[in-house]
């Protein structure tokens, strides 16, 4: 079942989790220039997995092909209302950030149809 990532839009934020087997530290921080929420991936030891993975909604998997820690794992933001998530606001109002773990298969977007 996919994993609702408990994040909100009081500025940067960090909150550590469990994703799959393994805890990890998830920094989320809005960058008003780009009008962009990014999110940093770190080990529970304070070393950078991923950094700069831009919470772009219509994105199959945020994090494929870019570690192989993750391998066989998806993390998408998705907005129920059709919203970008490019507000100071949007993140955890508008915008949610899901994990799915080895085996769940997220729904298919239609942008991804011919990607994969």
């Amino acid at each position: 079942m996919p994993q609702l990532i408990p994040f909100n839009n009081e500025g940067d934020r960090t909150i550590t989790v469990t994703l799959g087997e393994n805890q990890y530290i998830l920094e989320t921080y809005y960058l008003p220039n780009i009008r962009r929420w990014l999110m940093d991936i770190y080990d529970i030891d304070e070393n950078p997995i991923l950094v700069g993975i831009c919470l772009n909604t219509g994105v199959g998997n945020l994090v494929k092909g870019k570690t192989q820690l993750f391998d066989g794992q998806a993390i998408r933001c998705v907005s129920p209302t059709g919203e970008e998530n490019n507000t100071p606001t949007s993140l955890g109002t508008t915008c949610f950030v899901y994990y799915f773990g080895v085996g769940e298969t997220p729904p298919q977007l239609f942008e991804d149809k011919m990607l994969d």
